[in-house]
């Protein structure tokens, strides 16, 4: 296991102490068990992605869900509109084919 020299300023020892003592371990040990369960939960918060097009995507999402959002007030307009956007799509995809 690779080891690190750590030099703490007197101040935080007595921190270092107590809290090593209210783990029941000693203050080396509690350190250890401190910046593993940091790198843990670090890992957790940022989710590794093997496509970066998946990050793009869901911060895309994130950023949708913060708003603004629309009132629709004619939903078969909404949907006249939709289907438009979506038969164009299919038929830009079709010609390209």
């Amino acid at each position: 296991m690779p080891q690190l020299t750590i030099n703490l300023p007197e101040n935080v020892m007595p921190w270092l102490a107590r809290q090593a003592e209210s783990e029941n371990t000693t203050p080396e040990s509690y350190l250890v068990s401190y910046v593993i369960s940091r790198s843990l939960c670090q890992e957790e918060k940022e989710p590794a992605y093997a496509d970066p097009a998946q990050k793009q995507l869901e911060e895309m999402l994130l950023e949708r869900d913060q708003g603004p959002f629309i009132r629709i007030t004619d939903s078969k307009a909404l949907r006249e509109r939709v289907m438009a956007k979506a038969l164009a799509r299919v038929k830009q995809t079709t010609v390209h084919a």
